[in-house]
């Protein structure tokens, strides 16, 4: 039996075809990038005709896979996981399709048969508790307007208030945006009428890759972390956090090792990873039906 897992976020997507006879073929490859789509404001028209089309160009065999299994971002209420599967069964009409969470697709990556709180940290950020196949979240999700604290949205709108309010130093200021910049107008322009506000934020978090030697660069970073991490105390009490899995950001090009440093002050991560692709491939080639989650 053939079977596509997806694993979708707001702005981009991960794949991976995994073939009757056992080999697995993953996209995008480097240098690629398949679009994302959040169906909580996203326009899925559009995922699904990029997604259909560089499907046709590099797999297209791919497209008549008997399962489908998709772990998306806004997936964790039934209107939204409904837009998601309507989404995907345009790619797909003939196939079986299940969709979760993202956050179910990060349990079930990382944590295999341990217990222990998992955590998103991308373009937004999102946590549960995931214990015994079932995933627990106590903890409401606002989005990048209201919340995703620590996410790289988060840490790009507080990079661009210290910018605009006179916080960067001089120096860091220029290297991280040039000598003339940021323009006010010009960000509040592209932000405003962006089709992703939250992914032009977080584009910004990338700027701070590969200048952590700079006190200044740390310390939104740290900040937003400890915003994050104080959350999570008040919905997730401490035997719950003995064991924290995380999806890093990615943007900020951190090996795992830097990101636990940076997280240490506040919280213990146990296993740190940039993608929870690989482990979903293992989940689904196991044999057995593995463990009924609740849908969130």
């Amino acid at each position: 039996m053939q079977q596509v897992i997806g694993e979708i976020g707001g702005s981009s997507s991960r794949w991976a075809w995994l073939r009757a006879d056992g080999s697995v073929t993953t996209w995008p490859t480097k240098g690629e990038r398949f679009p994302g789509y959040n169906p909580m404001s996203g326009d899925g028209l559009a995922f699904t005709e990029a997604v259909k089309a560089l499907l046709e160009e590099r797999g297209q065999e791919a497209l008549a896979a008997e399962e489908v299994h998709v772990y998306g971002a806004g997936c964790g209420v039934e209107l939204r996981r409904a837009r998601m599967e309507q989404a995907i069964r345009t790619i797909w009409p003939k196939a079986k399709v299940d969709v979760s969470s993202d956050l179910t697709g990060a349990a079930l990556g990382l944590c295999g048969t341990r217990s222990g709180l998992v955590l998103i940290l991308g373009t937004g950020m999102n946590a549960g508790y995931f214990e015994a196949g079932h995933l627990h979240c106590p903890m409401p999700s606002l989005g990048y307007l209201l919340g995703d604290e620590g996410s790289g949205a988060d840490i790009g709108r507080n990079l661009l208030q210290d910018a605009f309010y006179g916080r960067i130093p001089t120096a860091v200021k220029e290297i991280l945006f040039g000598p003339e910049g940021p323009l006010l107008n010009e960000i509040l322009e592209t932000v405003h009428r962006a089709p992703h506000p939250a992914r032009e934020l977080a584009a910004y978090t990338a700027r701070l890759a590969g200048h952590l030697d700079e006190p200044y660069v740390r310390e939104p970073i740290l900040n937003r972390f400890h915003a994050m991490a104080e959350l999570l105390t008040r919905f997730f009490p401490a035997e719950q956090r003995r064991e924290v899995f995380a999806i890093r950001i990615r943007r900020l090009r951190l090996s795992g090792a830097s990101f636990r440093m940076l997280a240490r002050p506040r919280m213990t991560l146990s296993e740190v990873e940039a993608d929870p692709l690989p482990g979903l491939v293992r989940y689904h080639q196991r044999p057995g039906p593995g463990a009924k989650l609740n849908p969130h």
